[in-house]
Parts: structure tokens; C-alpha cells; sequence
């Protein structure tokens, strides 16, 4: 995978005090790319490497480049790293998993990185689709903390409904914070909605997140999902 002398090699086994933390950087930095690496800190580079004990630099680093990818959500979430997370929220998110591929969505069984967002990200994109344009992803935080954030978009439309459905959906549309000031072109001019007479302008990457959502809001989560994301009937 690498030719540098000066890198560990490839089939180096992640263990505890083997190496020096750096040399494990370094290695992942050159074969991933600094995006990846730089996006985590020291600390959080230290909880990511070591949840991965056992595995060899190759492995990982294939994870990372390719996505972690088995047979369901169910096994995935057996691995040892997630052990991290509380039962309730695997529960959580194998029924908002099975919930998704009944619009049309999946994360083709695959846990990636989170960069700068959490240790681990679960993408939702458009099934059977190249472009794959994402509808929610799950984030996984290093301390084991999941959000869930939807994407959604022409949220007037909706608003009626928004506008009478239980705090904690409508919170997710209500927060302080996260206001657009056109400071990111990719981004302006953010989200832009009226929510009970005020207008809001929300920054793109601010908007629609849900944390330590739990089963018992789920079918609101997908009923909110459904007006967004309606499933075409075949004709």
C-alpha cells in the first residue's frame, strides 16, 4: 500500500504501547490523507485508533477508504468498537435502518468515518443510485453519543405539519443558534423558513439534528420523513 521505509508497514497490528501513536498517524495520514487525519485530534485519533486493537493498518485503512461493510446493521453493530453504545440506541438504529430502506434509502451496510462529525458516520443515500444523494445520516461520537441528522429540504412546504408535531421534532426546527451569516458560499444562504410567524435562517450544517434520539421517536422521525421523502407508487 505505501513504499515509504519510513512508514510502519501495512501489516502492522494496531496494539496498545507497540508503536508510538504518531507512527500510526503517519502511516494512515500518507495511505488515507490528511483530510481524514486532520479531522480528528490527538485524543480523538487515540479513542478511533485503539477501538480498531487487532486489526492491521491495511484493514483500517481499507475501512476508512472503502467503509466498514457486512451483511446488516445487526452485525455491524456486534463489532467490538461499537460496544460503546447503550443497547437502546443500537435498538434505535436497526429500526431506523430497516425503517429507511422501506422509502427507498440505505447505507449499503457500511459505517464510515466522521471526520470531523463524530468517530463514525452512517450515511443514508437513494438505493440504486450512483450520485446517492443523502436523506439522514447517523453520527457516532467517541464517548458513544448517536445524532441523527435529516436532511430536508423546501421545509415550507411542509410547515403546517412541522408546526403541530411534538417538541421534540418541532425543536429540531426551532434551535438557537447555528443562524446564517453567508460566510460559506457552498452554503449560502442556508436553510430559510417560516416556523409560528418567524422567519429563520439556519446555516446549512446546522439544521435537523437529533441527539440521543430513542425508539419511542421513531415513527414521528419517519411520519416527518415520509412528507419529505414520499415513497412513489409503481404504476
Amino acid at each position: 500500500m505505501n513504499k515509504n521505509k519510513n512508514l510502519l508497514p501495512e501489516n502492522t497490528v494496531i496494539i496498545w504501547n507497540a508503536h508510538p501513536i504518531g507512527d500510526y498517524r503517519n502511516f494512515l495520514y500518507e495511505t488515507i490523507g490528511k483530510d481524514f487525519v486532520d479531522g480528528m485530534d490527538y485524543s480523538v485519533f487515540q479513542k478511533w485508533l485503539f477501538s480498531h486493537t487487532g486489526k492491521t493498518l491495511k484493514d483500517v485503512a481499507n475501512e476508512v477508504t472503502n467503509g466498514y461493510k457486512t451483511e446488516s446493521m445487526a452485525d455491524l453493530l456486534s463489532e467490538v468498537r461499537f460496544n460503546i453504545l447503550s443497547e437502546s440506541d443500537k435498538t434505535f438504529m436497526q429500526s431506523f435502518d430497516k425503517e429507511m430502506k422501506t422509502l427507498g434509502y440505505d447505507c449499503e451496510n457500511i459505517i464510515g468515518s466522521g471526520l470531523s462529525w463524530g468517530m463514525y458516520m452512517i450515511a443514508y443515500g437513494k438505493t440504486g443510485t450512483k450520485s446517492r444523494p443523502n436523506a439522514a445520516r447517523i453520527y457516532i461520537k467517541e464517548d458513544g453519543e448517536v445524532c441523527l441528522r435529516l436532511f430536508l429540504n423546501k421545509v415550507d412546504k411542509h410547515m403546517k405539519y412541522i408546526e403541530n408535531t411534538p417538541v421534540y421534532i418541532k425543536n429540531a426546527f426551532i434551535f438557537e443558534g447555528g443562524d446564517c451569516k453567508s460566510c460559506n458560499t457552498a452554503c449560502a444562504p442556508g436553510k430559510v423558513y417560516t416556523i409560528d410567524g418567524l422567519v429563520m435562517q439556519k446555516c446549512n450544517h446546522s439544521t435537523f439534528y437529533f441527539y440521543r434520539p430513542q425508539i419511542e421517536i421513531l415513527t414521528d422521525v419517519m411520519v416527518l420523513m415520509t412528507k419529505f421523502y414520499p415513497v412513489k407508487k409503481k404504476v
